[in-house]
């Protein structure tokens, strides 16, 4: 009799240590259901926000010298004449504001062509520039003016065109887009290319800038 309670005794405790070890066993189940759910938050969350223009390598102006408007190497049929400082509101391009810029003169086929960067400083910016220039080129040419959006070494830049018979001084076609880091508190600068040339030319050069 008493060797049978001591076998039943035994058994039980066998009994609550399996009890035990399936217990623990549960516990690692939450740990790697755990684990899933984490993988899971991580699958759903929203992906980190992207560059407006993640094509875009063009050169961000950090400082302004008239190195800026050097254009090194040339592509080919373009030739260097000078390199001057110039007022923005002289050039007859239809800048507001006296704004401190660089001016590249050169020739393709006989003909002018202009690259040109102005520095807009706080509160003025590039972008306001702008649509005065559009405004005053809408004043200027009426009818024969026509404006269009065209995208410029991963900017989009504005294409001022005046349709008349006759090319004007500053040339038929100017096109100007602003280059700026996007911090409210830096300079903002814009670029001008025109010429009395076709706009092809006027592309090809925009585009060897870098800016």
């Amino acid at each position: 009799m008493k060797k049978s309670i001591l076998i039943l005794l035994l058994i039980l405790i066998a009994a609550v240590v399996g009890a035990a070890g399936c217990l623990g066993g549960g516990n690692g189940l939450d740990d790697s259901n755990s684990a899933n759910d984490t993988d899971l938050e991580n699958d759903t969350a929203e992906p980190p926000n992207e560059p407006t223009n993640p094509s875009s390598n063009a050169t961000i102006i950090t400082a302004f010298n008239a190195s800026i408007v050097t254009v090194d190497p040339l592509p080919a049929g373009f030739t260097h004449l000078a390199t001057r400082s110039v007022v923005g509101s002289t050039q007859g391009l239809g800048i507001p504001n006296a704004l401190t810029g660089y001016r590249n003169m050169l020739t393709y086929d006989n003909s002018n062509i202009y690259l040109s960067v102005y520095r807009c400083v706080p509160p003025t910016t590039a972008d306001d520039q702008i649509q005065e220039m559009i405004v005053s080129h809408q004043d200027k040419y009426g009818g024969d003016s026509k404006m269009s959006t065209v995208w410029i070494n991963g900017h989009d830049a504005v294409l001022l065109e005046a349709t008349v018979l006759e090319a004007p001084q500053e040339g038929r076609y100017i096109l100007v887009w602003t280059n700026w880091s996007g911090d409210q508190y830096d300079n903002s600068y814009l670029v001008v290319v025109n010429g009395q040339v076709n706009y092809s030319v006027i592309q090809t050069l925009a585009e060897a800038s870098n800016l």
